[in-house]
């Protein structure tokens, strides 16, 4: 399974958003990276329309998803 899959899973099994947030905090990532991780994982909301209140392609959002995936693996 690959690196990005495993966080994705970890991630979705913190089930307290304290621990989340102080997830989010202890990371180097930008302020919309650390929103992206919130309306995923904290609302719920579909890639596309993260895409369309952020004003990115669903393609975007997806990479960056990954990315914030990978940097996010290395803490978890």
């Amino acid at each position: 399974m690959s690196d990005h899959v495993e966080t994705k899973k970890k991630i979705k099994s913190i089930y307290s958003v304290k621990t989340f947030e102080e997830l989010l905090q202890s990371c180097t990532l930008s302020d919309e990276d650390k929103a992206i991780m919130r309306l995923i994982y904290l609302k719920g909301k579909p890639l596309s329309v993260i895409a369309d209140e952020l004003g990115f392609s669903e393609s975007t959002i997806k990479r960056k998803h990954r990315i914030i995936l990978s940097k996010l693996s290395k803490l978890i």
